[in-house]
């Protein structure tokens, strides 16, 4: 009787172990397949950064501090994929990505450049705005990566003191440079439809949507907006689950012309 109990305990005990071993094996599996991915896109994106070159560093006459000024080879880019309209680029977040867009906004979701199939994807504009940035609200999306890749550091924007620190960020796109600064900063519902306008029919309209993002603000940041204005609203995902989205929005507050 006493042999048969430890026999069963035994059994019990593999069968335990087992189990174990193989979630112990699938979890190391999945590890290593993500880290693959992980590693996939980065070198990809790391390779791209030989077509962006620091052409000069501008300094400013107020803070005696000095500005990257990137030179883009758009004509390199757009001769391996033409679906790059632009180049997004943070001074001091180590955000410096092409910008695609596609027929939808599904294709460059898991795409890279490249058009690999990668978890990270792509940084890509709306399918339905114009590529030069000239919409009055021009959306940008990417992925909030672990490693903070991609848009992963988008969220820090939920405190005030690392807006202080990134005030503004950059879009290059063939022939110009456009300085864009951060004026409201929030986690939203994906439900809230107001929050995903891309145009509007009158200047009336296009004011009451600066309203209404503005006032879902988490802090002032004291740049003022109107409907004269054009501006790039850039989306990630957040950890407050899958039915809310991080915002970022900046107001269009300079352009410059690049010479040929």
């Amino acid at each position: 009787m006493t042999k048969k109990k430890a026999t069963a305990k035994d059994w019990t005990f593999r069968i335990i172990f087992i189990v174990a071993l193989i979630v112990f094996v699938v979890s190391a599996a999945m590890l290593i397949y993500y880290f693959i991915l992980y590693h996939k896109g980065s070198s990809e994106y790391e390779n791209l950064q030989q077509y962006v070159t620091v052409e000069q560093e501008v300094s400013t006459t107020d803070t005696e501090e000095t500005q990257e000024e990137l030179n883009v080879d758009f004509e390199a880019l757009q001769a391996l994929n033409p679906d790059c309209v632009g180049w997004i680029y943070f001074e001091n977040l180590d955000i410096s990505y092409p910008i695609m867009q596609s027929e939808d906004n599904d294709y460059y979701l898991r795409r890279t450049f490249e058009k690999q199939h990668v978890t990270a994807g792509s940084i890509f504009m709306d399918y339905q705005n114009a590529s030069d940035f000239s919409d009055e609200n021009t959306f940008i999306y990417g992925h909030n990566m672990k490693d903070k890749t991609m848009f992963g550091k988008l969220n820090g924007y939920a405190e005030k003191d690392f807006y202080q620190k990134n005030p503004n960020f950059y879009i290059y796109a063939p022939g110009y440079i456009y300085r864009y600064d951060v004026f409201s900063c929030y986690v939203g519902a994906v439900a809230e439809e107001d929050i995903f306008s891309l145009s509007f029919a009158s200047e009336e309209e296009y004011q009451k949507y600066l309203d209404v993002i503005q006032g879902k603000a988490a802090y002032d940041t004291g740049v003022e907006v109107t409907a004269e204005d054009r501006i790039v609203t850039l989306m990630t995902c957040n950890t407050a689950g899958q039915d809310y989205r991080f915002f970022v929005h900046g107001v269009l507050a300079e352009t410059t012309e690049l010479k040929e």
